[in-house]
């Protein structure tokens, strides 16, 4: 659970759009059934054209990382205001996302006492 966080994180939903060339990553829900808290999601997010001559085909991606702590056998939605997620444009549609990596948090599992706790 330590060593391969993205075993046990897996973002069942989530939207994204762009405004003036800056992308926004807003409502992650994100789903840990490890029994460990996790802080500091890394992902990548996958764009995909949407020209009529290349539609559908990958044309780059961003990593990014959600500043959220995930309490353990959580599901929670998060960024509802959302959050900066590196650049963006209305040319392209953000299609796919994988968990990286994330931080587990020690000591912290009892402490949360709020599901949305940043930090």
């Amino acid at each position: 659970m330590v060593q391969h966080p993205e075993w046990y994180i897996r973002i069942t939903d989530w939207s994204f759009y762009a405004t003036r060339g800056v992308g926004i990553i807003h409502h992650v829900t994100i789903e840990n059934t490890s029994d460990i808290a996790y802080k500091n999601v890394e992902v990548k997010v996958h764009y995909y054209s949407t020209s009529a001559s290349n539609y559908s085909t990958e044309i780059g991606n961003e990593t990014g990382v959600l500043k959220v702590v995930l309490p353990p056998h959580s599901q929670n939605t998060y960024l509802e205001g959302g959050a900066v997620f590196g650049a963006g444009s209305s040319l392209f549609n953000a299609g796919n996302i994988e968990v990286l990596r994330a931080v587990p948090v020690n000591g912290l599992q009892k402490k949360l006492a709020h599901p949305r706790l940043t930090l």
